[in-house]
């Protein structure tokens, strides 16, 4: 490809970006007449996949053939088009690797790395557009960090990956890490990956699976949204299995499970939102640290001796406006309020059933209690706003606790807490017209059952994830998801 077609190449996909999200009909079509002309090119090395790369057209599949290749560098400069495996999970890329994918709406697919060591490096830098890194399998790689999203860059999606095992004696830092530019929102998506048995002794200083900023880049608007996620076990890695430090992120409809030692952490950064998740099987919960305008709704928290709800407080960057809404605890660790410092904390329209122990611990003079409904001991005094009545959840098909048609939740919520924040260009629930199946809720705040579950019978989108349903088909995970541009 010359110079003169790249710049032209470059400048049209714009364009079709421009478009694709307004009228993504219109961006096809301006796409599909050039991909009548795209090639598919069978490769079986390293060398002649990096020689496809550096010489394809628009709209290209490259295709590497099935088996081991070790200590491979592959520079992905081209756009829009496909780099993937013969057969899903067919070809391992082991040893010492370094792939960088500089292109936009590139596709990357099918790959396992299961065995090698690059100390203090990244395996994968992604530092263009709308690529999609899909089908990956990392397992037991000795690497800082496996995957890299630079900042500046937007519209990535990982999906369908299965992320396991990073080795104790890796080098330590995060198994994901997206980077949030001061002046470019990024929008990026982690989507049906699992993240399984990660080693450790727990504790902050560890590998945590994803994390969303660094501490350096907290004031930086992200709206990167984690969704349909599998975490089981990671928590002896890092006690984060999702950290969060940076603005306007979105973790919703994702399962933690068998993970007593990890939290979802909002760190630092403002304005994040969790919602629709599930914290099971002894799971820990929810930790908030810092920031303010933190939103926790529509959650179920299952957590037994593991902490439900952390709020924390550091003096340089004070937690508040703290929203807890419409979350449903069963049989959790305690909740822990965090003392004299949290301000401006709301919970309503919860239900907490516990059989013993304490519910709450470490009061704080900052929070509001609005419609919450309890079981067993609170262990703090709360003046109004908590009443004292069973519930009457059962243990309903999915595994989980829910209404029954008699319960006192039914229509019983309060409609005055503080607005859940609506983040831009985001398609959150701040209204919460969803329960946590993904069932209507009515409109009116006051119509709304109390909880994280409606009574309602109809279709449900969102239950406790297994792992058939996350990670790579080649694993066991949804058979729908192969690789783009193959028979699946």
């Amino acid at each position: 490809m010359t110079l003169v077609h790249a710049v032209k190449e470059e400048t049209f996909m714009k364009t079709v970006s421009a478009i694709r999200h307004s009228c993504p009909a219109i961006a096809f079509l301006l796409v599909w007449p050039l991909m009548l002309h795209s090639a598919v090119v069978n490769v079986s090395s390293v060398a002649a996949l990096q020689s496809a790369v550096n010489k394809a057209a628009m709209g290209d599949t490259i295709v590497l053939a099935d088996g081991t290749y070790l200590n491979s560098t592959l520079a992905i400069g081209a756009s829009n088009i496909t780099v993937r495996a013969a057969t899903p999970g067919g070809v391992f890329l082991n040893g010492t690797n370094r792939i960088d994918i500089t292109g936009s709406h590139v596709t990357f697919c099918g790959f396992q790395f299961t065995s090698g060591d690059i100390g203090e490096g990244q395996l994968i830098e992604v530092s263009g557009s709308h690529n999609l890194l899909t089908q990956l399998n990392v397992n037991g790689y000795q690497a800082k960090t496996y995957i890299v999203v630079e900042a500046g860059s937007q519209y990535n999606e990982i999906s369908y990956c299965n992320i396991e095992n990073k080795p104790e004696s890796a080098a330590s830092g995060c198994t994901i890490q997206i980077h949030i530019s001061p002046t470019v929102v990024g929008y990026h998506k982690i989507r049906y990956c699992s993240f399984r048995n990660f080693p450790g002794p727990g504790g902050d200083f560890g590998n945590e699976p994803l994390r969303i900023g660094l501490s350096t880049e907290k004031e930086n608007v992200s709206r990167t949204i984690v969704e349909h996620c599998y975490f089981d076990n990671v928590g002896p890695g890092d006690s984060e299995s999702i950290s969060i430090k940076s603005c306007e992120n979105v973790c919703r409809y994702n399962t933690f499970t068998n993970n007593p030692k990890g939290m979802l952490v909002f760190r630092q950064g403002n304005g994040n939102s969790a919602y629709g998740n599930f914290f099971v099987n002894g799971s820990g919960g929810i930790r908030i640290k810092c920031g303010h305008n933190q939103c926790v709704y529509n959650n179920y928290f299952e957590t037994r001796s593991a902490n439900a709800l952390m709020l924390m407080y550091v003096a340089e960057n004070p937690i508040y406006n703290i929203n807890v809404v419409h979350n449903t605890f069963v049989n959790m660790g305690e909740i822990a309020l965090g003392g004299a410092g949290p301000a401006g904390v709301t919970f309503a329209n919860n239900i907490f059933q516990k059989t013993s122990a304490p519910i709450f611990r470490d009061p704080n003079g900052g929070t509001t209690w609005v419609g919450n409904m309890y079981t067993g001991t609170l262990g703090i005094t709360v003046s109004s706003g908590m009443t004292n009545h069973d519930p009457l959840l059962k243990t309903n098909v999915d595994g989980y606790s829910g209404l029954t048609s008699s319960s006192p939740a039914i229509d019983a919520s309060s409609s005055s807490y503080p607005a859940i924040m609506d983040i831009a260009d985001i398609d959150d629930d701040p209204s919460l017209l969803l329960d946590i199946e993904g069932q209507p809720r009515p409109a009116a705040g006051t119509l709304k059952d109390v909880g994280c579950d409606e009574y309602v019978k109809g279709k449900t989108t969102n239950r406790p994830l297994t792992l058939s349903e996350a990670g790579p088909s080649y694993l066991g995970g949804p058979e729908g998801a192969g690789c783009p541009g193959r028979n699946r």
